[in-house]
Formats: structure tokens, C-alpha cells, sequence
């Protein structure tokens, strides 16, 4: 013969509820937990966002993540060219941003070409300001550089052959790169005068490119 345990007189079998009550209350007498805390995720995407920032990204492209693009390539292409407006610069920064959240943001630079060529003819121009020597040297040794719409400048042969310095030293070194342009290879080829056919050489000898097209998005909803 089976026995069965049986219930207390006058107590009912506790329901889910009342199950429940009992568990929060045993958990609200716990004493509070010592463990450190992890800092917010909206504070971390804060200081990233503030980095790209003083790294002079736009707040348009604050957001960029690799996620944004149908299946980016995984190492980031050298040269990046297409019309205005297919997110050559958006993609970039992705790249950045990864490159930042793996190693940190020193030695990791973005620059527009209109930038980069206005430092470098300012200290032809002038002694008073960062040697030449010093700026390319500099931007030679970039653990990782973006340089930003390559074309859009105001060039000189003097700019240009500084321009090509810089390439050929980090296709030398095989320093990660990346360039973005509305121009090919080709017409990259055609615009930097004595300086073209070799930097466009160096660039298409430092790895893969990548053509973006397709419309403007910048005038997409």
C-alpha cells in the first residue's frame, strides 16, 4: 500500500503567487551584492562618441558601425571610391570605430585631404609653423590613418610630392590605410601630375579596393 504525504490541516498547498512573495522576500533580505559594477553601455558609446569627435568625424557619421553595410569585407579596403554620397566616408569610420574599440584610439587618425594638403602647404609656406619634415613624417607613421575624400583639394607639386611620401612610406611598412575619393584609381592617376601614375601604383599595391555606388544617400530618408 502507497502512502501519500499529507497536507497540514488548515494550511492550503501554496500557489504560484504565494510562491513567488516568498522568493521576493528572501531576496530583499540578501545583503546587497559588492561586485563592481560595468559601466553603462550609453556611457561608453558616450566617450566613443566624443573621441570621434576630437578625431574630427562629423556628427552625421558618430554613428557608424560595420553593421550599417551588407556584408563589408572584413579587412578594410585601401581605396574606397564612387559618387558622392554612397557612404565611402560612413564605411571608413566604421573601420575606425572598430579599429578603436579593439586597440584604443592613439596612433588611430582621420583626416580630410583638404586638411592634410592646407597643413602641409602652410609649412611650405611658412617656418614659423610644424616643419613639413615633421607632418609627413607624422602621418607616415600613423598606426592606422583614413585619409578623406582624396581629389576634393587645392594640390601643388610640392603637396603632391609630400602626398606621395606618406603612401609610399606606409605601403612600405604595410601601415593599415584607408582612402576614400569620388575618383578611380585611374583619374587619381591623371590628377597628381608628376606624382599620379606612382601614388596610384603604391595604393593599388597596398591591397584590395572597393567601388561603392548606387544613389545619393545623404538624400535618402
Amino acid at each position: 500500500m502507497t502512502e501519500t504525504l499529507a497536507q497540514p490541516v488548515g494550511e492550503e498547498k501554496p500557489g504560484l503567487e504565494l510562491i513567488k512573495n516568498r522568493i521576493q522576500r528572501i531576496l530583499e533580505s540578501l545583503p546587497p551584492s559588492h561586485e563592481p559594477s560595468t559601466p553603462p553601455q550609453g556611457e561608453a558609446e558616450q566617450a566613443l562618441r566624443q573621441m570621434l569627435r576630437e578625431k574630427g568625424i562629423y556628427p552625421v557619421h558618430l554613428g557608424a558601425r560595420l553593421s550599417d553595410f551588407f556584408n563589408p569585407p572584413e579587412k578594410p579596403p585601401v581605396f574606397i571610391c564612387g559618387p558622392a554620397g554612397t557612404g565611402k566616408t560612413h564605411l571608413a569610420v566604421a573601420y575606425l570605430v572598430r579599429e578603436i574599440q579593439i586597440w584604443g584610439g592613439n596612433s588611430r587618425i582621420f583626416i580630410r585631404s583638404v586638411d592634410l594638403f592646407n597643413k602641409l602647404r602652410d609649412s611650405f609656406r611658412s617656418s614659423s609653423g610644424t616643419p613639413a619634415t615633421e607632418i609627413i613624417g607624422n602621418y607616415s607613421r600613423y598606426r592606422f590613418l583614413i585619409v578623406d575624400d582624396l581629389g576634393t583639394e587645392r594640390d601643388t607639386p610640392l603637396v603632391q610630392e609630400a602626398l606621395y611620401s606618406i603612401i609610399d612610406y606606409r605601403a612600405g611598412h604595410r601601415l593599415p590605410t584607408i582612402i576614400t575619393s569620388n575618383f578611380t584609381l585611374d583619374r587619381v592617376g591623371g590628377h597628381y601630375g608628376d606624382f599620379g601614375e606612382r601614388l596610384a601604383s603604391r595604393i593599388s599595391g597596398m591591397g584590395e579596393g572597393l567601388t561603392l555606388d548606387g544613389k545619393d544617400r545623404r538624400w535618402q530618408k
